[in-house]
């Protein structure tokens, strides 16, 4: 079996450089590197995982912490995660409940991208403390090692509103919310709140939903019974939306004719709508491609830039 003293040998190199090559540490120059890399092809080369973290204290794994696996924004924020991990040659591990906690515990990975509200800081704080990099999508939590990079949730909410008040059509307002532990349900409706607020408009109706079509669905029939309807009515996620929608259409009513309405995520289920749900759009592959680059970054010792909120778009359609 090749040694990377083999490999060392054949490519004219030191044996630290060659181990700076196949780790991808990237002050090996380019063609030295691939010099290296084909000596390793030539002589079926391959590092052993388990002696090289045991020497680096490295596993070469990037932890993925989600509170659960459904719905649409999961599986894009993880691609985008993916992609990037995997061309730094990162591998991706995807966990939830108290899995997620053994692996940070046991320090199994080398860092953490946490969407994971039910890691506490308690939790938390201590390992971050030791020195492993935790980047939160879903939360506003900072401390040494402890990194954010959020939707600009209230801002966005606000802008919608803001252009919906200023618009006229509509005399009362509503909204459905997500779970009301839910960091990103809290913030839009912060957002909803605030332009509300600062166009003189006082009163609004609440509606407790859990961010699922189901939810939406049954909170749209508890609408129906209800004397008070407003004419528009802001879901904090587009799941809510449609399912809010279906029940409304169930029962007779037009949209956006008799209430309308808007959602959150630009899931794509929303443009195929009868009619379309008016949305707003995060692009979650990019975040999560955002997300990987800054934590190879931050583990590498290199800057890093999580400054900069996701690019969030207002998608105009039919529902209002």
């Amino acid at each position: 079996m090749s040694t990377i003293k083999d490999v060392a040998l054949k490519a004219g190199v030191s044996i630290s450089t060659a181990s700076y090559a196949l780790n991808d540490v990237p002050n090996v120059h380019p063609k030295t590197k691939e010099r290296i890399l084909k000596a390793a092809q030539d002589l079926n080369y391959s590092p052993h995982f388990s002696a090289r973290h045991l020497k680096t204290k490295k596993t070469g794994n990037i932890g993925v912490f989600i509170y659960g696996f459904s719905g649409p924004v999961f599986s894009d924020i993880l691609e985008g995660i993916r992609q990037t991990l995997q061309s730094f040659k990162y591998n991706i591990v995807v966990s939830s409940g108290k899995a997620s906690e053994s692996f940070i515990r046991e320090k199994q990975v080398d860092g953490a991208i946490i969407f994971d509200a039910n890691l506490t800081t308690d939790l938390i704080r201590p390992i971050a403390d030791k020195g492993m990099p935790m980047i939160f999508l879903d939360r506003e939590d900072t401390g040494t090692n402890m990194y954010q990079h959020t939707i600009d949730n209230e801002g966005l909410v606000y802008q919608l509103m803001s252009e919906i008040i200023d618009s006229k059509k509509y005399q009362s307002f509503g909204f459905l919310s997500g779970p009301d532990d839910s960091f990103n349900a809290i913030k839009r409706y912060a957002g909803f709140v605030k332009a509300l607020n600062d166009h003189g408009i006082k009163d609004h109706q609440f509606y407790q939903g859990d961010f699922t079509i189901e939810g939406g669905h049954q909170v749209g029939q508890t609408f129906i019974s209800q004397k008070i309807k407003p004419d528009f009515v802001y879901c904090a996620n587009d799941e809510s939306a449609i399912g809010f929608s279906q029940a409304l259409k169930a029962e007779g009513y037009r949209l956006p004719e008799d209430i309308a309405i808007a959602g959150f995520d630009n899931f794509f289920m929303t443009s195929y709508m009868n009619p379309s749900i008016t949305t707003i759009g995060i692009d979650h592959i990019n975040w999560g491609q955002q997300v990987a680059t800054a934590m190879i970054d931050i583990l590498r010792g290199f800057p890093h830039d999580l400054k900069e909120t996701p690019v969030g778009k207002i998608y105009w359609r039919a529902s209002c």
